[in-house]
C-alpha cells in the first residue's frame, strides 16, 4: 500500500492558512473499533468454551443416567411379568393335569364297576325278592 495524502482545508477570516497534509499511514495505524476491542478474539474465546461445555455438559450424563435407569426399570418389570405368566401358565396346567387325572380315575372306577357286575351289597332287599 502506497502511502497517500489527505487534504484538510481550515476556513476562517484570518489570512488563509495553507492544507496540512496528514500521511495516510497514520489513519492506517489507527486502531478499529474491532481491534480496539478484540471482538475477533472473544468470539473465538466464546467458540471454544462453547465447544469444550457442549463436550463436558454435565446434563448429557444425567439424561444417559436416566436412560439406563428407565431400561432397568423396563427389564425388570418385563422379566416380573413373564416369570408371573410362566406361573399362571404351570398352574393351569396344573388344574388342567389335575381335572384330567380326576376324570381318567373316575371313568377307571366306572370300567372297573362294570366288569365287576352288580354290586354285591347287603342280602337285605334279596330275602324280599325271593319271598315275593
Amino acid at each position: 500500500m502506497t502511502p497517500s495524502t489527505i487534504a484538510t482545508i481550515t476556513t476562517s477570516r484570518d489570512a488563509p492558512i495553507p492544507p496540512t497534509t496528514i500521511p495516510s499511514i497514520i489513519l492506517e495505524n489507527l486502531p478499529t473499533f474491532n481491534s480496539a476491542f478484540r471482538f475477533d478474539e472473544r468470539l473465538r474465546s466464546l467458540e471454544t468454551t462453547f465447544s469444550d461445555y457442549r463436550q463436558t455438559n454435565p446434563f448429557v450424563d444425567a439424561v444417559s443416567a436416566i436412560l439406563d435407569i428407565v431400561h432397568q426399570y423396563m427389564t425388570q418389570q418385563m422379566t416380573e411379568a413373564v416369570r408371573e405368566a410362566l406361573v399362571e401358565a404351570y398352574d393351569a396346567d396344573k388344574a388342567i393335569l389335575d381335572t384330567y387325572g380326576e376324570s381318567t380315575i373316575l371313568k377307571r372306577r366306572q370300567e372297573d364297576d362294570d366288569q365287576e357286575g352288580p354290586f354285591a351289597g347287603s342280602d337285605r332287599g334279596s330275602k324280599r325278592q325271593k319271598d315275593g
